[in-house]
């Protein structure tokens, strides 16, 4: 039998349309589908009707990625839409049957210590964030491979996967990166010197980043926007490409680079290309 996770956002009526029909397609098709109990590696799809946040919160409450995801945009923002609303059924009876087109995208992963002790490890979609307390500011050391590259104050950093390039690290001056990267980017927050810019790493980088100086070295710490729990001050996290990918489901949907174009652009069509002879 097969099954699928369906995440809704409850705040926005039409999706919350979208999964009464979904699950009622389900229903009379013989396929399990669930919406209650958290997802597992048993479920053959997770589907998000939401925005791209929406997305992250599935991302993040799966116990495994195992699963195949697919983001249904009814929110603002569908960087990582699969399918529009239209073809939400099409799109599910496409990836159960294997006929889905599908993309992988690189997922970050941080252990966080406190002094020498490893206090927790997350996952990240994309990004990882370290901000200055407010009315604070925030001195990391960055250090890559064992090697220090530099000392940055002001507001914190951002580690963002490509996925992440189009969301935080954008607004904060970073470059967008093809969703095919398998590296990260490292983009300083209101750096308090001129010649501090983003840095992008190589897939098997080992990134450090250290908040030795105790008056400068408070920080929250933010997962794709989610807060780390932790009762210990952290004083280093090293940050890594995560062996694993997830696994999203692309039907009918348009391409990073025509929703970079549309969202920030205000290009419904990018541009044909030129060539010399029409210059």
């Amino acid at each position: 039998m097969k099954r699928i996770f369906v995440y809704v956002n409850e705040q926005v009526p039409a999706a919350v349309v979208a999964g009464r029909q979904l699950r009622d397609w389900c229903a009379a098709r013989g396929v399990a589908c669930s919406d209650s109990s958290p997802a597992t590696d048993r479920e053959d799809l997770i589907v998000a009707l939401g925005g791209d946040g929406t997305l992250l919160r599935a991302v993040h409450a799966a116990s495994s990625l195992k699963p195949a995801f697919l983001s249904v945009k009814f929110g603002r923002l569908g960087f990582l839409s699969g399918a529009p609303p239209d073809q939400l059924i099409e799109a599910v009876s496409a990836t159960l049957f294997g006929e889905a087109p599908l993309e992988l995208h690189t997922l970050l992963e941080a252990r966080f210590f406190s002094g020498s002790e490893e206090i927790a490890q997350r996952r990240a979609l994309n990004e990882l964030v370290l901000h200055a307390l407010p009315g604070r500011m925030l001195t990391t050391t960055l250090i890559i491979n064992g090697h220090t590259l530099n000392e940055s104050s002001g507001d914190g950093l951002i580690v963002a996967t490509a996925t992440g390039s189009t969301a935080y690290a954008l607004s904060a001056g970073g470059p967008v990166l093809a969703p095919s990267f398998e590296g990260l980017e490292v983009v300083p927050l209101a750096p308090h010197s001129l010649i501090n810019r983003a840095v992008v790493t190589a897939p098997g980088d080992l990134l450090r980043i250290e908040l030795s100086d105790p008056h400068r070295g408070e920080a929250t710490m933010l997962l794709d926007g989610q807060p780390l729990e932790s009762p210990h001050q952290v004083t280093a996290v090293e940050i890594a490409v995560a062996p694993e990918k997830l696994r999203l489901i692309k039907f009918g949907a348009h391409n990073s680079y025509e929703a970079v174009a549309q969202q920030f652009f205000g290009l419904d069509q990018p541009p044909a290309p030129r060539h010399r002879d029409d210059a």
